[in-house]
């Protein structure tokens, strides 16, 4: 009996003997889902920017790398620009180099960065305010295209439910900067007040758009009195502009990037790539040195 009590004590007071549970390693917590929101403002030169009209845009600037000398392609109307910006190609590869929608001429002989997202199990999503771009609109590309009539503030509502709907990557392409530009001029004070009121239509899209998300904001095209398409700085120069977790923050990219480059840039943050042929580069050094460099690592695999 004494034996008995003496091991029950020993037991009770935790002897080296007794079996200890393991402690279960960590999980390491999961990096958040990449998604890429791109919002063109169609017609926007960089010069119509300020603090006291555009304080969003510039803010949003602020948070990321930006360029004010990007370039969008020959010619630079709005139908050529977005398939550029949004395959990664010259129009004479892409084929549409046309400025209306002729939907009997068909759509971009190429990907656009839809196909690969959506290839890849992504939900993607295009709101557009202008039917021209209905060429963009590729079999199989998209789960949802809308086009939208009545302007930014419309466009923004729709791009806001498709964020809500879970979008991967969403486009959303604001028209009334172009289309105050054809009736008044660009720069025209009717102009410069369409571009402050585009600013407070992307900073009510830029509210609702998670953390996690890389925001890209740029043009397709700028103008030059009433009209654009010609090649000169006026109509060739657009904004560039990237924001998100990945981002150097309050930088300027000094070379000149091409809107080519938009779609190669938006991949890379999705984890995709263009296809080898394509023009368009990621632009590396918009994205923080260990991003940059685990990116050039998968590149050379």
């Amino acid at each position: 009996m004494l034996a008995a009590a003496l091991a029950a004590a020993s037991l009770a007071c935790g002897s080296a003997s007794a079996p200890v549970a393991p402690t279960p390693p960590t999980q390491p917590t999961p990096p958040p889902k990449p998604m890429v929101v791109i919002i063109t403002i169609d017609g926007l030169r960089p010069d119509s920017l300020s603090v006291e009209r555009t304080p969003n845009i510039l803010d949003m600037a602020g948070r990321g790398t930006a360029c004010w000398q990007a370039q969008t392609v020959f010619p630079p109307i709005t139908l050529p620009s977005h398939a550029s910006m949004l395959t990664g190609y010259l129009p004479s590869v892409h084929g549409l180099t046309w400025g209306d929608y002729q939907p009997a001429r068909g759509n971009s002989k190429v990907p656009t960065i839809f196909s690969y997202a959506r290839a890849a199990g992504l939900r993607t999503a295009m709101v557009v305010g202008k039917d021209k771009l209905n060429h963009l609109n590729l079999a199989g590309s998209l789960d949802a295209y809308e086009l939208v009539a009545g302007g930014d503030e419309v466009v923004v509502n729709h791009a806001i439910v498709q964020i809500m709907a879970g979008a991967d990557l969403l486009l959303t392409h604001l028209p009334d900067v172009d289309v105050s530009g054809h009736a008044s001029g660009w720069m025209s004070a009717a102009y410069l007040q369409q571009v402050a009121e585009a600013d407070q239509a992307v900073q009510r899209l830029l509210n609702a758009i998670p953390p996690r998300a890389t925001v890209i904001l740029t043009a397709d095209h700028g103008g030059l009195g009433p009209t654009h398409g010609v090649n000169r700085t006026q109509d060739m120069t657009i904004p560039w502009i990237i924001e998100g977790p990945d981002i150097v923050e309050n930088h300027i990219v000094a070379r000149t990037i091409s809107t080519m480059d938009t779609a190669a840039t938006a991949l890379d943050v999705l984890g995709l790539k263009l296809a080898a042929g394509a023009t368009g580069k990621p632009v590396i050094e918009a994205f923080k040195p260990q991003s940059s460099a685990a990116r050039f690592a998968a590149a050379l695999r």
